[in-house]
């Protein structure tokens, strides 16, 4: 059979599709589904935010269109599919949201990938080819991630390779994505990631991710970006993994909890292995709003201390904060911006809440009558979907909006960066051109708040 892979973009609010030129690493699900694909079936992929999608060539020359989708994604993968479909196609959904609501997506799909997919696509491509479909497939049991087949790394769909071969500059802005672990075992209410793996948690070989990262260094690739959701979670294994790359000279970022920056161990292997960012889930500096989600772990006294000590290793953080949880209040907003430029953080990211599928958030808010939309294509970074227990959903918009206008304000960028870090000269400096870039980009677009990436 031939197949074609599809990673969806979103709509944007005027109908329009969210498009990009460019973009600072890949994700790596099409051309891995490819790997695992047995023969003789022949695979195609495009990825929709930087390529546009060749409808009538996958309508001529595709048996199977496969489909994965997350977040607002998810209202395009639909109407893909059922476009597919109507024309013949046998349409395979997958992901992690899929996952979250595998029968509301069948009835999309001739079948549903629910979890991985290593133990069942082979089983849904024979049962396709021969006419039939069990509907819903789910492994069994999770992966033990040995022996991963291995992906062509010049096929990432978001990446350009002669551009990658030519420029200096590219080479110091595109991050090769590589994966270390899959999971998260803490318990956070809101989080897709650890309603769609159980909480389950697990480690790849500390070899194979080796072998990776030289195979991609004799690319020429030295910038690499973890796509783990949480790589330290088993600080041993973690460990092991950074002082195995030190000997390398690499430069990597990645997601972790702020836990990282209280174990000193930890920490310092991590800095000397090459982390150069992370992207923090402070989530709240309020005590009451992380037990609302079950993310008390967190411990916002301690949020100071453990960004000094991330600085004074020269790891850049990016902060990642979600507005209108159920202990914020109007004065949240500036108490909240206050304590980014104080802490002199290098990137931001606000989120509103969502109620994702299958979470225990979503069920308590749908419980309570609390979701103010169910359109699925809405459930992006800066929407009201839940309403606020303490302010309206408007109140949360716009502190939303002044948190992002004042710390992408050039007021804020120079408390923030000058003078200059003196661990990392280079990196504070990439940090600060991103900056710049998204205060020229909201100043722009001045209602693109939801779109920061």
């Amino acid at each position: 059979m031939r197949l074609h892979l599809v990673s969806p973009t979103h709509y944007l609010p005027d109908g329009a599709l969210h498009k990009t030129t460019r973009y600072w690493t890949s994700g790596i699900t099409l051309p891995y589904l490819k790997a695992l694909t047995p023969a003789p079936h022949r695979v195609d992929f495009t990825d929709e935010l930087m390529a546009d999608l060749d409808v009538a060539r996958i309508e001529r020359e595709a048996d199977v269109v496969g489909i994965t989708a997350m977040g607002p994604q998810i209202r395009r993968a639909y109407d893909l599919a059922d476009h597919f479909r109507a024309r013949g196609k046998k349409v395979v959904l997958g992901g992690t949201w899929v996952t979250l609501a595998a029968e509301e997506s069948l009835r999309h799909a001739d079948a549903v990938v629910a979890g991985e997919a290593e133990y069942v696509w082979a089983d849904v491509l024979a049962d396709l080819e021969a006419g039939r479909s069990r509907g819903i497939y789910r492994a069994e049991r999770w992966h033990d991630l040995r022996d991963l087949p291995g992906i062509d790394p010049w096929s990432l769909p978001l990446l350009k390779p002669d551009t990658f071969r030519s420029s200096w500059l590219y080479r110091m802005y595109f991050y090769w994505p590589i994966q270390f672990s899959r999971g998260c075992p803490h318990p956070c209410e809101y989080c897709a990631v650890q309603a769609y793996y159980e909480r389950s948690y697990r480690t790849r070989p500390v070899d194979d991710v080796i072998e990776d990262v030289r195979r991609l260094g004799r690319l020429g690739a030295r910038r690499l970006l973890f796509l783990d959701d949480n790589p330290v979670a088993r600080p041993e294994e973690a460990k092991e993994l950074f002082r195995r790359l030190i000997p390398l000279r690499v430069r990597w970022v990645s997601q972790a909890t702020i836990n990282i920056a209280r174990d000193p161990e930890l920490l310092d292997l991590a800095a000397r292995s090459g982390a150069t960012v992370l992207s923090i889930g402070f989530e709240s500096l309020s005590d009451a709003s992380l037990a609302s989600v079950s993310k008390s772990f967190n411990r916002p006294s301690r949020f100071a201390e453990d960004v000094r000590q991330l600085r004074a290793r020269g790891i850049q953080v990016i902060a990642l904060i979600m507005v209108g949880l159920d202990g914020d209040t109007p004065e949240s907003f500036a108490a909240t911006l206050r304590w980014l430029d104080e802490n002199k953080i290098g990137f931001l990211k606000l989120f509103t809440p969502a109620p994702y599928p299958g979470t225990k958030f979503h069920a308590d808010m749908l419980a309570a009558g609390r979701i103010l939309d169910d359109d699925w294509g809405r459930y992006d970074y800066g929407t009201a979907t839940v309403r606020p227990l303490h302010m309206t959903p408007g109140e949360m918009l716009d502190g939303f909006r002044r948190i992002y206008s004042g710390f992408y304000s050039v007021r804020s960028m120079l408390r923030r960066f000058v003078p200059p870090s003196r661990k990392r000269p280079l990196e504070s400096m990439a940090m600060l051109v991103a900056n710049a870039k998204v205060h020229r980009y909201l100043r722009r677009n001045p209602e693109a708040w939801g779109t920061i990436s």
